[in-house]
């Protein structure tokens, strides 16, 4: 783990908050203030034996470029997409498929919706952020960066079922996430649908003490809410942040309001594209997993909890940043 953490610190530098707000092995990142291109692009760079990336959608030039350009200096680049993303006018699947680097869910009615890569086996780059022109420079999103041997096996595993053409409901049965300890740190890793990845989010909310704060693009899961109304019914202090574009028949937004939840609606013009909750300033839940049934019952999603209060406060930061009151 040492060693895999110091070629991260050599590869990435200091993470943009203060190193001791995460540990040595984990970089946090956030769009559009963080140049996230730049940090996928070193990361394809580095690798030596494989990029395994799956993106709901893929656009950014240069991300694309340093995914073609490992592929051709030999190393094993296979990249997953969304059907329906990858048909896209922008997207560069037509390239990657030319370039045999490429397959799809072909499920027009579901999404592959992971972003996550694996780089070797060492490296997961995950978070709520698409390698799009959008994604990158005018939406709010997350990027984690783990330094873990046990995680990145944990994530390659999944790519491998998605690259032999097993998503959604065609993925084998599961017990549940993986729970495993990089450096003192415990973090759980769920794939949905197989992972029930909203019961584990309501199994924390529930377990909650002093406080939840959250960040959602879509939020639509009734049970989910619910759990949150119950949190601020015992007394914890529960806000929220929410996607203004989101905000159809379906949203919750105003079952959280109706329930005494601090809710408020974003105020960036383009989107508040995070899934990621905070739990008593110490835990934090994210990844491509949107509380809504979808995610829940039929795509492709992933959810990464992590127990470490320096990135809790890093991830805190960020939701206050959001509920500040002005347009950006």
């Amino acid at each position: 783990m040492k060693a895999a953490a110091f070629l991260l610190l050599f590869l990435l530098g200091d993470p943009a908050p203060e190193p001791a707000d995460s540990p040595e092995w984990m970089r946090l990142y956030f769009s559009p203030h963080d140049d996230i291109p730049s940090v996928m692009v070193e990361l394809v760079g580095s690798a030596r034996a494989r990029v395994w990336a799956a993106f709901y959608s893929l656009n950014h030039p240069a991300v694309a470029a340093a995914l073609l350009e490992a592929a051709e200096a030999g190393i094993d680049v296979r990249i997953v997409m969304d059907d329906g993303a990858a048909a896209g006018k922008f997207s560069r699947a037509r390239q990657f498929r030319a370039a045999g680097l490429l397959v799809t869910d072909y499920a027009p009615a579901d999404f592959m919706h992971n972003k996550f890569v694996v780089i070797d086996d060492f490296l997961v780059l995950t978070g709520s952020c698409n390698p799009t022109r959008t994604g990158v420079e005018r939406d709010d999103n997350n990027v984690v960066v783990l330094a873990s041997a046990q995680a990145a096996d944990l994530y390659a595993r999944e790519f491998l079922e998605m690259w032999s053409g097993r998503f959604g409901a065609d993925s084998p049965e599961s017990p549940g996430g993986r729970r495993i300890e990089v450096g003192g740190t415990v973090l759980e890793i769920f794939f949905s649908p197989e992972e029930d990845c909203a019961l584990r989010l309501i199994s924390l909310i529930d377990g909650a003490e002093d406080s939840v704060e959250f960040a959602c693009f879509a939020f639509t899961l009734v049970p989910v809410a619910e759990a949150l109304i119950r949190a601020r019914r015992r007394g914890v202090e529960v806000a929220g942040v929410l996607e203004w574009g989101q905000a159809g028949p379906y949203s919750v937004g105003r079952l959280l309001a109706d329930g005494g939840v601090d809710v408020t609606w974003d105020r960036n013009p383009y989107y508040l594209h995070h899934k990621f909750f905070v739990i008593d300033g110490r835990i934090v839940a994210t990844g491509s997993f949107n509380p809504s049934r979808h995610a829940r019952e039929a795509n492709d999603e992933n959810l990464l909890v992590i127990h470490d209060p320096g990135a809790a406060r890093v991830f805190r930061e960020e939701f206050r940043r959001l509920r500040q009151p002005a347009w950006k």
